[in-house]
């Protein structure tokens, strides 16, 4: 197996919630060979930081980069530190809890999946309709309750009794999205996606204004378009937010979830005329 390093990126606003995650990533039941911590030198989001920087446990790296990539600065810079080397990269968000078995997963569908972005959740491009598309890769993933999700509501009701009444510690909760593995077109970031540097070339440095809050779409297309399919996890529980994250969340900049589906249809466009991707 070879070795892997967690990355992912963080805001100011947040810097002083970042323990949860931090433990979580720490813990894991294969340990990573380095947890780091991109912190751009500046903030296009928040011109009046500061530069305090957050306070991390043991084991956690802060890295300093020159450019603010938006929420993309958690695989950017380390797709150049990690450049010439084997290694692989499990990038994930600063707002999640993550189980223990967490990196695990992705690392064994790694040894069968050796040219694809494993995710943990993913998506469908949808326009043009799946029956019109040309590029289908198959077998595709057989996704769970993308509407209403009965049993992850049962088990939260379940658990905040548990800890209100019964005094349980808190313990992971989080949804399964994928009955059936396969492929998808496009990872969500939240839950994790292992990828290799080999994966992406310099293009995707070189973000669209249009893109630069919707990364997920736009690494994904990258990768894509490079020979590198999103390979879907099944039967897994995905990684639960932590609540008092709510605020500075990149859906409320774009203006709630009507703007950001414009904002995701603007870079599904943009990448299907790009590349010929999605089509």
């Amino acid at each position: 197996m070879k070795p892997y390093v967690i990355t992912l990126s963080s805001i100011p606003p947040r810097f002083d919630r970042l323990a949860l995650t931090f433990e979580a990533l720490r813990h894991q039941t294969v340990p990573p060979e380095a947890i780091i911590l991109y912190v751009p030198k500046a903030y296009r989001r928040f011109p009046d930081w500061d530069g305090t920087l957050p306070q991390v446990p043991e084991g956690v790296e802060i890295r300093r980069v020159e450019t603010d990539y938006g929420p993309a600065t958690k695989l950017l810079p380390a797709l150049r530190d990690f450049a010439e080397r084997d290694v692989e990269i499990l990038f994930c968000d600063d707002d999640m809890d993550y189980p223990r078995d967490w990196a695990a997963q992705f690392l064994r569908q790694r040894e069968a999946h050796p040219e694809a972005c494993i995710t943990l959740c993913g998506g469908v491009i949808e326009n043009p309709p799946l029956r019109e598309r040309k590029d289908l890769l198959r077998p595709r993933a057989l996704r769970l309750w993308r509407v209403f999700d009965m049993e992850q509501n049962i088990r939260l009701l379940v658990e905040a009794f548990g800890r209100s009444v019964l005094g349980w510690p808190r313990r992971f909760v989080g949804r399964r999205r994928c009955l059936r593995a396969g492929y998808v077109d496009n990872f969500m970031g939240f839950g994790g996606v292992l990828v290799r540097p080999s994966f992406f070339d310099d293009d995707v440095f070189d973000i669209p204004e249009d893109v630069w809050s919707v990364d997920d779409f736009w690494l994904s297309g990258v990768a894509m378009k490079n020979g590198h399919p999103v390979w879907m996890i099944p039967r897994r529980r995905e990684a639960t937010s932590h609540a008092h994250f709510a605020e500075a969340d990149l859906t409320s900049m774009e203006g709630g979830a009507d703007g950001r589906d414009a904002a995701n249809a603007r870079a599904v466009r943009y990448l299907q005329d790009r590349y010929g991707i999605w089509l």
